[in-house]
């Protein structure tokens, strides 16, 4: 096994690891000499620490007691609201109506012309001097008749 690195030593002697790992840990430290005495000066490191930090807090620390202050909410203007969302509806339904209006418009199209003759049509003649008896226009599906 490796020699044990700074993290397992410190694991080790605040007992973190798990049961497997520490007795690999102690068989490896009954082998390697070198680790032994890194470990017992961490051991002396960390107790001189504890010892230090003793000295320097006393037992009778007094604490004082918090108190937090209730954060209030401002006040709600009802009216506000209501009429805010009162505009946001009005505002979405014309809204939704312009393009209602808009996409249900028919495209601008071309009429189209049928003219229907009293007598026979003579291709020989003008269609000015033709006598026309019925007129009729479409306009896309809608029919006008118009009788001259």
């Amino acid at each position: 096994m490796k020699h044990l690195n700074d993290r397992t030593i410190q694991s080790y002697i605040d007992n973190e690891l798990p049961e497997s790992k520490r007795k690999m840990v102690e068989m490896h430290l009954e082998e390697c000499p070198s680790c032994r005495q890194k470990v017992e000066a961490q051991r002396a490191f960390t107790e001189n620490l504890k010892n230090s930090m003793e000295t320097l807090v006393s037992d009778n620390i007094v604490v004082p007691e918090f108190s937090f202050e209730k954060a209030t909410r401002p006040e709600v203007n009802v009216n506000r609201i209501v009429l805010i969302s009162s505009l946001a509806t009005a505002c979405s339904i014309a809204l939704i109506a312009v393009l209602i209006n808009l996409l249900s418009k028919p495209k601008p199209t071309e009429y189209i012309f049928d003219y229907y003759t009293i007598e026979d049509y003579d291709a020989n003649k003008p269609s000015a001097e033709q006598e026309f008896a019925e007129f009729k226009m479409h306009l896309q599906t809608e029919e006008t008749d118009t009788n001259l």
